[in-house]
């Protein structure tokens, strides 16, 4: 379980984030939604150890994430971004293996078969084998995610942080990749935080949507508490007409 206690984080430009309580069940699917500068980037970035001078408390397993090592957190947490970029011009399949520097030691910095596994099955799931020996930088934007879920996966932590990683990708990808994702994560049983532009993708693909305004959570449940007009009009300001997904029977919204 992942637990967070008087979470307090402050910018320079008198941008506040506070937490005061949260909790996220193991194997659970969350999305994360809100305006832009609401702080959802923000909390994925101390999640993930980017950020590390805040105030309060943010514990795995009752262990408190402050006291544990960068290295160790690699082991537990793994992050897809919205963007990434690399000054080495690395192939898909050297990318991919860094993934597993959090499991050498200093002693031994090879490879060996648990990691060779693990890397060619997260190659396979994300239909990658055509371009390990491609450029990173010779690959189209779906392509590099698709890199960047592979080399989440290859990392094998228990729980994953997708930081809008589909700002950039077309419905088609967009669709694609989040399949990889969910039925990867369900099959592992993962825990997996999300941090969503799209609220109909934030439906879609999570039980649990926090919604997050002004550096603090406003709203937490099930889509269809969530994705009310109400709701929609008071944290975005703006008039929605909320349906039923004729497939998948969650809430969705169209633009008035």
């Amino acid at each position: 379980m992942i637990k967070i206690s008087d979470l307090n984080f402050t910018y320079g430009n008198n941008f506040k984030l506070n937490i005061n309580n949260l909790e996220i069940n193991n194997g659970e699917n969350l999305s994360i939604i809100g305006p832009n500068g609401s702080g959802k980037s923000t909390l994925i970035k101390i999640f993930s150890g980017i950020i590390n001078y805040y105030s309060g408390k943010i514990e795995i397993e009752n262990n408190d994430i402050s006291k544990i090592s960068k290295k160790k957190l690699s082991r537990i947490i793994s992050t897809v971004p919205q963007d990434f970029t690399t000054i080495y011009d690395y192939n898909t399949e050297n990318i991919i293996e860094t993934s597993r520097y959090p499991y050498t030691s200093f002693f031994n910095l090879s490879e060996n078969k648990e990691d060779r596994d693990i890397i060619d099955y997260a190659i396979k799931i994300t239909d990658l084998e055509r371009y390990r020996k491609k450029y990173y930088s010779e690959l189209s934007g779906g392509e590099k995610q698709r890199v960047m879920i592979a080399r989440a996966i290859a990392q094998d932590t228990e729980i994953m942080l997708l930081d809008e990683f589909t700002s950039h990708l077309d419905p088609g990808h967009t669709q694609n990749l989040m399949k990889i994702i969910q039925n990867y994560c369900i099959n592992k049983n993962k825990t997996v935080i999300s941090v969503f532009h799209d609220i109909n993708l934030a439906s879609l693909y999570s039980k649990r949507i926090l919604v997050m305004k002004d550096g603090e959570i406003k709203l937490d449940g099930t889509p269809y508490e969530i994705i009310t007009r109400k709701n929609i009009e008071e944290i975005y300001g703006f008039d929605c007409t909320v349906i039923s997904h004729p497939i998948y029977k969650v809430p969705q919204i169209i633009f008035n």
